[in-house]
């Protein structure tokens, strides 16, 4: 069965009970999760309930191997991962027979993140883990928990292979949640072709999450990449490190406030939220910590992004020496300490316009300030009425039991008379809490030390962290109860991970706050123009394709070594198994006998298979001076990750990629402390195989079928870190790749070309500009990321013998991408247009048609020619 419900809806407790039921019944549970951190609450959570009869245990690779033997031998709750138990459980499940013998329930927890060619892998894992448990005899239930998925019935079919039924209904009570769409602003930077900057969604994730937890308000900030959650977590701790250098520079220690010291008047609430968010269930929403006030409405806004609002603004500390009588307000003390903000995009649910009074620009003071009405959840005293929560504290007072903080005139720094001289009262200085500002922020993020991931878990939920910068390593259902709100820094790939990431905020029942900030990508820009395709939207389909001879295949030889396969056993793996085993059979990887097929080499057959990554040997990253190993990056990502010259960070440490030895399988680096980035430029060549389908498009055709793209890493792109300025284009020398995929492809006749010709179009950078662009919409329509998804665009393909547009599958024999961009074509291109003509951009830009790992330098483009192309395209025909 499968409960697909919202966020801190229950669903643990669903799964929990019939799983202690089992164990207390003599039976075995195996629990599966995408990420050990999850596992690892959960464990917490069932030791916590302290039945001495529940055995649990994590079995991951964190465990050390002499807890591995305990743990088959006697634990009756095992909580792993798919990819422990691909590689040890089912290899070796002949010492782990006492458990399956007994296994009762499989739990797979948040199934949601087993999509694409990952979740193609799991569904083979989990029929070889069927066959296992049939061989001892037991035939276990297989529970599913997703808080976002779509069609659960079906999607639990397709990945466990089993009659699947269903529970949707939620009636759990849970707060409001304020959703914020947030575009920085254009800067007077210029990039490639002239184009404008916009300031990074990263840099403005800093100075969010450092004035959130100036305010004291509980934040995690999401961040796509690994590198980019340690830069978050950098700039964050280094604003709140000048902040507690100013601080530190007022003449007298900020004495604490006698309790009976007369208190300021509250200070007044910030402008209201004019497009407030209400997420269902919620009943009426109070302004959440973190919201933001715009003058502008939302959809289409040109003023959005205007260059008077500079979040590069120098921030400047109060004036210690400044009268009292001038000083500002906390308020807007607080501002001098923020970014100015741009508009921000905040949106109702059905995406219409609500009407708000004009107002001055919002500062990000604005986001830290929460009405009287709607005190900050989570955050105790510090948030109430008579309380500013942009006042930096002071260490309590014994004599004040209530731990009332000084008014906003007592503030360290901001001058005024000192109420505890005017009582004529001394008290005794204790360490003020603005000192250890810098280390209330830490990043978060796989390759860390188990022992550290678990103290940084710990840390956040006990509230001695007030700030995480975060790779989606916590976006599932990790308990991180009393978050106050959420900072995604750019479209999580999918609506499902967007609400998984927002409702880490507000588990407690609290309201709360998430941000969605755009990166600078054409999804992202359509996103915070079009609202309305984020709200009231159903989650997207979960896109797998089990029957994937590519990763059928190397799971056939698994099973085989495991157990050998007979006739009956193809019907747990699926129709196309039979052709698969005989090509198997031809490449000498399995041998056919009377009784079946079995494995007959000596190396491990789940090396075959690797499930995360896209196959070969890991590439390991050392330092060169020390010898240190730092790390390992999968083989096809090494080309556009630890290139000659690639900027590396590894636990808040930089490095400089020296040298990539592809033969060695060793990356090279030294540290370094560059102040740019670095993205890999690739130039790509696609053959057609095979045209599987096809039908008209508006003038023209559309195709999918089977591709051959052969891809070379030429370049790399450097960029200033904070503004993405761009510093230059360093070229490289590495082998092409050669990739055989699925693909989705449009043609336009000659007559129709010739026309545009005739009218002075561009059509080689129209069909470019139209390719970048359609590559970054594909996510919304597809569950894939802009990375899983590569593109080639030419005025005259060899192949078709008209201009031709391909998108295609990054993934060997495909994932399913780009056959979901064929079914909803018309939809996808009429969203890539609009995507383009909204961008408030002359002649295009990253937002728009600009792509970062485009080889030919995003060269010819032509933002008009385009939409002229795509129109064409799409006109009734």
């Amino acid at each position: 069965m499968i409960i697909s419900t919202g966020t801190a809806s229950g669903k643990s407790l669903a799964y929990l009970a019939p799983a202690v039921a089992a164990c207390l019944d003599g039976g075995t549970v195996l629990y599966l999760t995408p990420t050990k951190a999850l596992a690892a609450d959960q464990f917490r959570s069932v030791r916590e309930l302290r039945i001495t009869q529940v055995r649990a245990a994590c079995f991951d690779g964190d465990t050390p191997f002499e807890e591995r033997t305990w743990v088959r031998q006697h634990a009756n709750y095992v909580l792993t991962n798919p990819d422990m138990l691909h590689r040890s459980v089912l290899p070796r499940h002949a010492q782990w027979s006492s458990f399956f013998r007994r296994l009762r329930l499989v739990v797979v927890d948040e199934c949601h993140g087993y999509r694409g060619v990952f979740g193609s892998h799991v569904a083979q894992i989990l029929r070889r883990l069927r066959r296992v448990s049939a061989r001892y005899g037991t035939h276990p239930v297989f529970f599913l928990a997703s808080a976002t998925a779509s069609e659960p019935g079906l999607f639990g079919r397709r990945l466990t292979g089993l009659d699947m039924s269903e529970v949707t209904e939620d009636a759990s009570p849970r707060g409001s949640t304020t959703i914020a769409l947030w575009e920085p602003p254009l800067t007077d930077l210029r990039g490639e072709g002239g184009a404008p900057v916009r300031r990074t969604a990263t840099a403005e994730a800093a100075d969010l999450l450092a004035d959130l937890v100036l305010a004291d308000v509980r934040t995690l900030a999401f961040v796509r990449s690994r590198r980019g959650a340690e830069t978050v977590a950098l700039s964050a701790r280094a604003k709140l490190a000048d902040v507690a250098l100013t601080l530190s520079a007022t003449p007298h220690p900020p004495p604490a406030t006698p309790s009976n010291a007369p208190t300021s008047p509250p200070t007044p609430p910030a402008a209201p939220l004019p497009h407030a968010t209400t997420i269902p269930g919620a009943g009426t929403a109070s302004p959440a910590p973190g919201a933001a006030s715009s003058a502008t409405p939302v959809p289409g806004a040109d003023t959005a992004n205007t260059p008077t609002a500079d979040p590069g603004a120098t921030r400047t500390a109060p004036n210690p020496s400044e009268p009292p009588a001038s000083r500002p307000t906390t308020t807007e003390a607080r501002a001098t300490l923020s970014t100015t903000a741009p508009a921000t995009s905040v949106t109702p649910q059905d995406g219409t316009d609500a009407a708000s009074p004009a107002a001055p620009p919002a500062s990000t003071a604005d986001l830290s300030v929460a009405p009287p009405t709607s005190p900050v959840p989570g955050a105790g005293t510090a948030n109430t009425p008579t309380a500013d929560p942009g006042a930096t504290r002071t260490a309590r007072n014994p004599s004040n039991p209530t731990g009332s903080r000084p008014s906003a005139v007592e503030a360290p720094g901001a001058g005024g008379s000192r109420a505890g001289d005017a009582l004529g009262e001394a008290e005794p200085y204790t360490e003020p809490e603005w000192v250890e500002l810098p280390n209330k922020v830490a990043a978060y993020r796989a390759g860390y030390l188990a022992e550290d991931r678990r103290l940084l878990e710990k840390a956040l939920r006990a509230g001695t962290l007030m700030g995480l910068a975060t790779t989606n390593a916590l976006e599932l259902g990790v308990d991180v109860s009393g978050l106050d709100a959420v900072l995604i820094a750019g479209w999580p790939g999918t609506r499902a991970s967007l609400w998984q990431q927002a409702g880490r905020a507000g588990r407690d029942g609290q309201d709360a706050l998430a941000v969605l900030i755009a990166r600078d990508d054409p999804l992202d820009t359509y996103l915070v123009h079009h609202p309305q395709a984020l709200f009231g939207q159903p989650v997207e389909a979960i896109v797998l394709d089990p029957s994937n001879p590519y990763v059928l295949g190397p799971h056939l030889c698994a099973a085989a070594a495991e157990i050998p396969l007979t006739d009956d056993d193809l019907l747990i793996f699926g129709d196309t198994a039979g052709e698969v085993l005989d090509g198997l059979v031809t490449d000498g990887l399995l041998r056919k006998r009377p009784a079946g097929w079995f494995w007959t080499r000596r190396e491990r057959a789940t090396d075959l298979a690797d499930i995360r990554g896209g196959g070969g040997a890991p590439i390991q990253v050392v330092e060169s001076s020390t010898g240190r190993l730092l790390g390992s990056v999968d083989e096809p990502s090494a080309h556009t990750t630890v290139h000659t010259g690639a900027v590396y960070l590894h636990q808040g440490e930089t490095f400089l990629v020296e040298q990539l030895d592809l033969e060695e399988g060793v990356a090279l680096v030294a540290a370094a402390e560059p102040d740019y980035t670095t993205f890999a430029r690739d130039v790509t060549e696609i053959s057609v195989l095979a045209s599987l389908r096809s039908r008209p498009l508006g003038s023209g055709s559309l195709h999918f079928g089977e591709v051959e793209v052969t891809r070379q890493v030429v370049s790399y792109l450097k960029r200033r870190l904070q503004s993405g300025e761009v510093l230059g284009d360093e070229p490289l020398d590495l082998p092409p790749r050669t990739l055989r995929t699925r693909a989705v492809w449009w043609t336009l006749p000659a007559t129709e070309v010739a026309a545009l010709a005739a009218e002075g179009l561009d059509l080689g950078g129209a069909a470019h500009a139209a390719e970048h662009a359609s590559i970054g919409l594909l996510p919304l329509f597809a569950t894939c990321d802009r990375w899983d998804i590569g593109g080639v665009s030419t005025e005259l393909h060899a192949d078709t013998g008209l201009l031709t547009v391909f998108v295609y599958d990054g993934h060997e024999g495909g994932a399913g991408f780009a056959e979901r961009g064929y079914a909803r074509a018309r939809d996808w291109l009429t969203a890539t247009r609009e995507a383009i003509a909204s961008c408030e951009c002359d002649r295009g830009c990253p937002s728009c048609i600009q792509s970062p790992k485009c080889g030919n330098g995003n060269d010819p483009l032509d933002k008009q020619g385009a939409l002229r192309l795509l129109a064409t395209l799409l006109a009734p025909h």
